[in-house]
């Protein structure tokens, strides 16, 4: 009995544990709105692997996209983001683009987001006249649009005419 007891216990922490990144670094972006705009990026002077974590709010339902520009002025590193992922608000798991020069993340709540970039940068260390290596992105937030619902009077309407036109089948039908 207390073997059950003591799996229970580990299974709820281990279900109840939100996910989050293992951020090499921390940034805040604010309240996103939307709409809003905002610019992030980081640079790197060393070989690394690198998760860095921008957090933001949403004050209402909101889509969000944008765009990341990798630069690399050194002879001796190499930068590449792998992907970029979004957690928190109304999501029940992290949503990942693995295509970072450009992005999407749509029918997002209002609430606390974390947007994590993803990547390595490789070569080798060493004195390099121009050194750094790194990215630059934006990320934008407008509102979501919600799809037309119909009326129920346009419902009633639609099924009237379906009542005529399979009355009118069955009258040919007859004659």
């Amino acid at each position: 009995m207390k073997f059950k007891a003591l799996a229970l216990l580990l299974l709820a922490m281990v279900v109840g544990t939100p996910a989050s990144a293992a951020c090499t670094q921390t940034f805040n972006l604010g309240v996103m709105g939307p709409p809003a705009l905002r610019v992030f990026g980081n640079d790197f002077g060393a070989t690394t692997h690198f998760e860095d974590c921008y957090n933001f709010t949403l004050n209402g339902p909101a889509d969000s996209f944008g765009a990341t520009f990798e630069f690399d002025f050194s002879s001796l590193r190499n930068i590449d983001i792998s992907s970029l992922s979004l957690t928190g608000g109304n999501l029940t798991s992290a949503l990942t683009d693995t295509s970072p020069s450009s992005f999407s993340f749509s029918n997002l709540a209002a609430g606390v987001y974390q947007f994590v970039v993803t990547g390595d940068v490789t070569g080798r260390n060493g004195f390099d006249w121009f050194g750094q290596v790194g990215y630059v992105g934006a990320i934008a937030t407008a509102a979501s649009v919600a799809a037309p619902v119909p009326e129920p009077s346009t419902y009633a309407l639609l099924a009237a005419g379906l009542l005529a036109v399979g009355a009118t089948v069955r009258r040919r039908h007859q004659s």
